[in-house]
């Protein structure tokens, strides 16, 4: 059942993250590292694709976002789910 929510909470948010063409899909999006993302980032806002960002770029927006997240009141990444985005975005990432 915990597939079945994430795979439906990655379809909303991809849903609502695209424009008038329908959102843009995200690398590997049936991995791991991809449904993270979708759960984690997606929450606040639309997912950007990881090569809006070069691959250097992303440590720093990681860290702004878990400021975020905890501004918020939302359960912060933990270090394995931090260096699993980082890769994720990082590899995927100009």
């Amino acid at each position: 059942m915990k597939n079945y929510s994430v795979s439906a909470a990655i379809a909303a948010t991809l849903l609502l993250s695209g424009c008038a063409g329908g959102p843009t899909p995200i690398p590997d999006a049936d991995s791991a590292a991809a449904r993270l993302y979708a759960e984690k980032c997606g929450v606040c806002h639309a997912l950007p694709h990881p090569r809006r960002h070069r691959a250097g770029e992303w440590p720093a927006l990681i860290t702004l976002m878990e400021r975020r997240m905890s501004e918020r009141g939302l359960d912060p990444l933990t270090p394995e789910q931090r260096q699993q985005l980082l890769s994720y975005l990082q590899h995927n990432g100009r």
